[in-house]
């Protein structure tokens, strides 16, 4: 009886004493302080030619209030989807959290979108990447340690951001092409993605309305499996084996082209974004494994 009694008192003083965090631990676990936003930063004439940037630093006060690090980090570039027609840099926040949280300044991109537009949203992120090059020269932080990545449509747009910035030619090509591109369930195929969407949803046929009835020169010039090339950078892609948005074997069938760096993350039974906890963090480690392998 004495001992279950003193097991008794010793259980209750552990679940009673406070745990006391290291102040190491406690800055590690509380970061986003450290995080300063700038909103709406133009890099065209547009409203929708915007992004936002988030730049790590220290909070000093008054009278500047936040000091950027001079520390050469590495910045992720996202490109929102929505088809083209739709979608917004303000919904994006949960995707840049992985890459704030380990350090990364941040740029999150707007772009010209909606019916008939194609390829506005191509040249705005061409020309987004080749300006972000430019302020990360200026503020002296390392141009050769830029990802750029994407969801869906963004995914596409990361991609072309990617090859076309390594091989080809565009007016806003650059020299310093991204590091690598994270390609999140992508277009590859735009005329491929448009007739597998005449057959199982033709109402809702993004790519037909965004390129119109110049949907197949505009596949021609933008699908990224027609801009793969010895240069490419390496890509790593996570696509759901049920996507009925964009269908898997885009990924299947891009990734069979490539020659340099590069995985295809498949989640089996996930949908369009529809993925379990489990197999996003699975996806996001992997991730940044293969980026650190690069």
């Amino acid at each position: 009886m004495q001992t279950h009694k003193s097991l008794f008192v010793a259980l209750t003083l552990v679940l009673l004493t406070p745990v006391l965090l290291t102040p190491q631990v406690l800055a590690a676990e509380f970061w986003a302080h450290n995080i300063a936003s700038q909103i709406d930063t133009a890099y065209g004439d547009d409203p929708l030619q915007r992004y936002d940037i988030h730049w790590h630093g220290t909070r000093t006060g008054e009278p500047n209030y936040f000091s950027p690090d001079p520390t050469p980090r590495p910045t992720l570039v996202w490109i929102h989807g929505g088809g083209w027609v739709q979608g917004d840099k303000s919904s994006q926040y949960s995707q840049l959290v992985p890459y704030l949280q380990r350090g990364w300044n941040v740029f999150n991109l707007n772009y010209r979108q909606g019916p008939n537009t194609a390829p506005e949203a191509v040249n705005d992120v061409m020309c987004a990447y080749r300006d972000i090059v430019k302020l990360l020269e200026d503020r002296g932080q390392p141009t050769d340690n830029i990802v750029v990545s994407g969801a869906s449509a963004g995914g596409h747009l990361a991609l072309v951001v990617g090859l076309l910035n390594s091989h080809g030619s565009h007016p806003c090509q650059v020299a310093q092409p991204p590091k690598a591109v994270v390609n999140w369930f992508g277009i590859t195929d735009i005329e491929m993605v448009d007739e597998f969407l005449n057959r199982t949803r033709p109402a809702q046929n993004y790519a037909r309305s965004w390129a119109g009835t110049s949907l197949s020169e505009v596949s021609d010039a933008f699908s990224p499996v027609y801009l793969v090339s010895d240069d490419t950078p390496p890509i790593i892609s996570v696509h759901g084996t049920k996507d009925t948005i964009v269908p898997y074997e885009q990924g299947e069938s891009f990734h069979s082209s490539l020659n340099t760096p590069n995985e295809l993350i498949s989640i089996r039974g996930g949908n369009h974004s529809g993925f379990t906890s489990t197999q996003y963090a699975n996806a996001y480690q992997r991730i940044f494994e293969f980026l650190s392998e690069i």
